[in-house]
């Protein structure tokens, strides 16, 4: 009987340990801490390419930097669920919209950021969550 309940116990705690080891990049992955979240960078840019997918939906740009050199720049947002509940569509960004564009960049440098919001062509704001001050009224 005692060799019954050690066989239940060691296969309990592997399936635990399993579900813990399996689980703990899903948590990883929706942190924030690779961005500079004290940073806002707004810049002019064109849109080359929209991705309306999980888990996130990413703006990919062009701007220029201080040098007049083209960067190329991917921003993600948040999952399409939530995008459309803030009355985004799949067509929210087309390639070759001129937008500007603000977003908190990667602390490494990488030409990757977490998207705040966006002034798209028609003067319509693109954004999460309550408008940000400067959104038209």
């Amino acid at each position: 009987m005692r060799c019954r309940v050690k066989l239940k116990l060691a296969v309990f705690s592997s399936l635990v340990a399993g579900l813990f080891t399996v689980s703990a990049p899903l948590f990883a992955h929706h942190g924030r801490s690779g961005y500079d979240n004290q940073k806002t960078l707004s810049l002019k840019a064109v849109v080359t390419r929209f991705d309306w997918t999980n888990p996130h939906v990413t703006v990919y740009f062009d701007a220029m930097d201080e040098n007049g050199v083209v960067q190329h720049w991917s921003c993600e947002g948040e999952n399409p669920y939530t995008a459309t509940r803030e009355g985004w569509t799949k067509n929210e960004f087309k390639p070759g919209d001129q937008v500007t564009i603000n977003f908190h960049p990667a602390k490494n440098g990488n030409g990757v950021g977490f998207f705040i919001s966006a002034v798209l062509p028609d003067g319509k704001m693109a954004y999460y969550g309550p408008p940000p001050a400067d959104a038209p009224k």
